[in-house]
């Protein structure tokens, strides 16, 4: 967690532009195993509490709530872009967040790096904003559970 201290201390106007983009929508691919892809437009809703994406056959599942973010890593790290070998995208286009009480990873990779820095900006502010024991407490023990 301490490394979210930085993006707790970022300016205003950086924030509100990395906000705006994020509620704007960008269209990205969700890398899934077995699968070439699927674009979606993914967008923070206008509480900033969940990350969204459309269209989807499960449209209700079709959100994770920042709170249930554990971690957002840069570049193709997780496994399923590791099994991607044959993409060739650029690292720095991919990211990967980390998720729910199982570490699910959604892995996406957008059009340019700046996007992608946009991305993991706007959600490890938004992690390092939550100030609820408990989701801390949550995700520590989710953490320690599935260690990476």
């Amino acid at each position: 967690m301490a490394d979210l201290e930085v993006y707790k201390n970022l300016s205003p106007e950086k924030v509100e532009r990395c906000m705006g983009v994020m509620q704007s929508g960008t269209q990205m691919i969700k890398v899934k195993r077995g699968t070439k892809g699927l674009v979606r437009l993914f967008y923070l809703d206008e509480h900033r509490t969940r990350l969204r994406w459309r269209p989807s056959r499960k449209s209700e599942k079709a959100k994770i709530l920042i709170d249930s973010i554990y971690k957002v890593t840069e570049g193709r790290q997780s496994e399923i872009f590791h099994r991607q070998a044959e993409g060739n995208f650029d690292p720095s286009c991919c990211f990967t967040i980390y998720h729910g009480n199982h570490m699910e990873s959604l892995d996406l990779i957008t059009s340019n790096p700046e996007e992608a820095r946009t991305w993991i900006t706007g959600l490890k502010y938004l992690m390092a904003g939550i100030s609820d024991e408990d989701s801390l407490a949550k995700r520590q023990r989710t953490h320690n559970q599935y260690p990476s």
